[in-house]
């Protein structure tokens, strides 16, 4: 098969044991809803969950890897805000509890030439196979650097998560945005 080395992520919690495969990368986009129906279809054929970000819109795989846990505990104990755990995966990362807004917030768009490719599954091997097929169907040149938070982000990230520029002070951008989506479980 594909080669392909993920950042992993091994979580336990009210969900059982997870692991959380994190890849970033470059596109060229011709339909947002092809990418999304491979995603789906490559899913399906590993019993994985996985969904896709605008990278540029994403503060770090710490950020990607909180929202999941977030979102998997929601999922399971009944406090999630969407049926599918995809798309709560969506409404985690963007720390919004409206879909269209979280999807506006971090989601994929045409205009995207860099992703944050984010999967869920119980094993290392299932993970890291679904990955390398995802990257592999949807010619994704694999660059974790896309993932990265750098200066070039924060301005958008702070516009994005309402966060006032002098909170920079007492924390830096990737901690205020972790904090901004753990800040939803308390808006139920």
């Amino acid at each position: 098969m594909y080669k392909c080395l993920v950042m992993m992520f091994e979580f336990k919690g009210p969900f059982g044991k997870r692991v959380i495969g994190i890849a970033g990368g470059r596109i060229a986009i011709k339909s947002v809803d092809e990418v999304l129906k491979t995603i789906r279809s490559v899913d399906r054929k590993h019993g994985t969950v996985s969904q896709i970000f605008d990278a540029s819109r994403i503060a770090g795989a710490e950020h990607l890897a909180h929202a999941a846990r977030l979102a998997l505990t929601a999922h399971t104990t009944g406090t999630n805000f969407a049926d599918s755990l995809g798309i709560e995966l969506v409404c985690w990362t963007a720390g919004a509890r409206q879909i269209n807004r979280a999807f506006e917030k971090v989601g994929l768009r045409k205009k995207s030439k860099s992703v944050a490719l984010l999967t869920i599954g119980k094993a290392r091997g299932q993970v890291k196979l679904a990955q390398a097929d995802l990257l592999h169907q949807l010619h994704i040149t694999r660059d974790d650097r896309m993932i990265e938070l750098t200066p070039k982000k924060v301005n958008m990230l702070l516009k994005i998560f309402s966060i006032p520029k002098h909170e920079l002070k007492i924390a830096d951008a990737k901690k205020l945005v972790v904090e901004r989506i753990a800040l939803l479980s308390l808006q139920k």
